[in-house]
């Protein structure tokens, strides 16, 4: 039962919480806040787009392997 909750997390949680900050830090930098939100915001999505990928990767070599 952990597994697929964290391949959720992987695959959903990870890239929404950072679209969602990075979004966040834009309207903050808009209302005249520092730059570093909407650069810690692209930092995190980023990563955690790439955590996705790794792990979508890794699950569909896994189901064409024999």
């Amino acid at each position: 039962m952990a597994r697929p909750v964290g391949i959720l997390l992987d695959l959903v949680g990870g890239p929404v919480i950072g679209a969602l900050l990075f979004s966040e830090g834009i309207k903050t930098y808009r209302d005249g806040g520092s730059a570093g939100w909407p650069i810690a915001g692209s930092a995190l999505l980023l990563i955690n787009l790439r955590v996705a990928w790794r792990r979508f990767s890794r699950l569909r070599k896994r189901v064409t392997s024999p």
